[in-house]
């Protein structure tokens, strides 16, 4: 059967009939993430289907994101992905999805609520990948934490991972914490600024540094670069955009964990075809007991791979970047892959 759509702020899609099933995403607008990238893969994964989809960008507001999923919800979409700006904000119009019987995606930040299937990678192994590649760099000294925005469920998740990964090393006394610091709205200008006065309260007598990001990363490699310190520090991140992987090959920044959020986005849109189909979410992922045990959440993650100057290959191969990209400003012959 054909249905109309209404138009949706920021809607990608511009036919006015289309044919089942029709996926809605609700992107959160982060300037500091490419999620066009995203868009592309899922929209490319749903057309195998003769699926259609409706996006809209919520620009880093959760009340406009309540109300951009209100209107999805009124299309009559077959499944809804929601790329949370706050998942906590999104109870509400996620609980009126459900009820609706539409099939809800929580992508990449995981939704807790009954009956929802979060798809993405598991921040307690990225926090564990994100220590361990931190440690081979600088098993000993002065380590500090910027931990992401303090409200945010992943920021706890990360910390998780990373802790139980140093906790003997911390009891030896062989790593010491030097500061560490929550970041608020997990913007990378406030991990800066945090990470500028732990600089000044230890008089930059730091050799490690893991952040909860790549673009939180980027501005802690500034600063050291401000103080001349860039190359005696070592910087762990997460995420793998160009940029960072980019620094990797200048030497800048000692590693991230790379999620690979093209594979993601495919998984994504494979999973909501299914969901479309008519398949309940016990099928497609892991059950586990919601936070408040009056329901069951579903969880699928994908593997995060950990990049070094040595691993740049991976992402390469993979066709993330290309080689222009990655060695632009690198000295010829410091790596391989940078002829």
């Amino acid at each position: 059967m054909r249905r109309v759509l209404p138009a949706i702020a920021f809607g990608l899609l511009c036919q006015a009939a289309v044919a089942s099933p029709v996926i809605g995403i609700s992107w959160p607008g982060d300037t500091t993430y490419p999620w066009r990238v995203d868009s592309e893969a899922i929209r490319k994964a749903v057309a195998v289907n003769a699926g259609a989809v409706i996006e809209t960008d919520a620009r880093l507001s959760a009340a406009k994101q309540i109300l951009d999923v209100k209107s999805l919800i009124e299309a009559h979409i077959d499944v809804l992905i929601v790329a949370a700006v706050d998942p906590r904000a999104m109870e509400s119009p996620i609980r009126a999805a459900v009820a609706a019987g539409i099939p809800v995606i929580g992508y990449d930040r995981p939704i807790d609520l009954d009956g929802v299937i979060s798809i993405g990678f598991n921040q307690i192994d990225v926090g564990r990948l994100q220590a361990l590649a931190l440690y081979a760099a600088r098993p000993r000294g002065n380590w500090v934490l910027l931990k992401g925005d303090f409200d945010d469920p992943q920021t706890a998740r990360l910390y998780a991972g990373q802790i139980g990964v140093l906790k003997d090393s911390l009891n030896a006394g062989l790593i010491r914490i030097a500061g560490e610091a929550y970041t608020p709205g997990g913007l990378s200008l406030n991990a800066r600024r945090a990470f500028g006065n732990i600089l000044d309260d230890t008089r930059n007598a730091v050799d490690a540094v893991l952040a909860p990001d790549d673009a939180s990363a980027g501005e802690a490699i500034s600063v050291l670069e401000e103080r001349g310190l860039a190359d005696k520090v070592a910087v762990v991140g997460q995420g793998g955009d160009p940029m960072t992987l980019n620094r990797i090959a200048r030497g800048l920044q000692t590693a991230t964990i790379w999620e690979d959020h093209a594979a993601l986005a495919r998984k994504a849109g494979e999973v909501a075809l299914k969901l479309a189909d008519g398949r309940p979410p016990r099928e497609l992922g892991v059950a586990k007991p919601t936070d408040d045990g009056k329901g069951t959440t579903y969880e699928l993650y994908l593997q995060p791979f950990t990049i070094t100057v040595d691993a740049l290959g991976l992402v390469l191969s993979a066709g993330w970047i290309d080689s222009q990209r990655l060695c632009q400003d690198v000295p010829a012959g410091r790596i391989t892959d940078c002829r």
